[in-house]
């Protein structure tokens, strides 16, 4: 989906009217609907700007990787997914534990260039379990925060502070 359209659907799933993004983003509600057609391009610099200001939490995961250029983690949904909290919360367990499993069966005890290819696959398994994990536990964020009115915007913002706090580098 064009970011335009992305942008158009999760206006709409918030209540949002054009005017009232316009007024948020500074710029004019033609020039919005024209993003939103796909008439006019949305300039790179205000992805994250529109993307806050909407604070919808498909938007976020479907703008994710074009304002990061890269990253990104995929919003759990379609026949196959349950979004029920309950659900959610064994999706997230589910992974962990397989993450966790092999992360502890790894041979942790050798230098990096040691490991032999056949260990440096099981680590590459490793590493994708865990971005499986991280990505179930991400989701479960955004489908909580939408069941119980969250913002994700808020939730982030507390969780940097808290990471300030705690001397991450940010």
């Amino acid at each position: 989906m064009a970011i335009g359209e992305a942008m158009a659907a999760a206006r709409k799933r918030q209540g949002i009217t054009q005017l009232d993004l316009s007024q948020e983003v500074s710029y004019s509600r033609e020039s919005i609907a024209k993003y939103e057609t796909g008439t006019r391009k949305l300039p790179r610099d205000m992805y994250p700007t529109v993307t806050q200001q909407i604070d919808d939490p498909e938007f976020y995961f479907e703008t994710w990787g074009e304002t990061t250029g890269f990253v990104s983690i995929p919003y759990f949904n379609g026949d196959h997914i349950d979004q029920h909290p309950a659900s959610m919360v064994y999706l997230v367990t589910k992974e962990t534990e397989e993450a966790m499993d092999h992360l502890d069966n790894f041979n942790w005890g050798k230098p990096a260039k040691a490991y032999t290819q056949e260990e440096l696959k099981q680590l590459e398994k490793a590493l994708l379990e865990n971005l499986d994990a991280a990505a179930s536990m991400i989701n479960m964020v955004a489908s909580l925060s939408k069941t119980h009115g969250f913002s994700m915007k808020s939730l982030f913002q507390k969780w940097q502070v808290s990471l300030k706090a705690r001397k991450y580098k940010l």
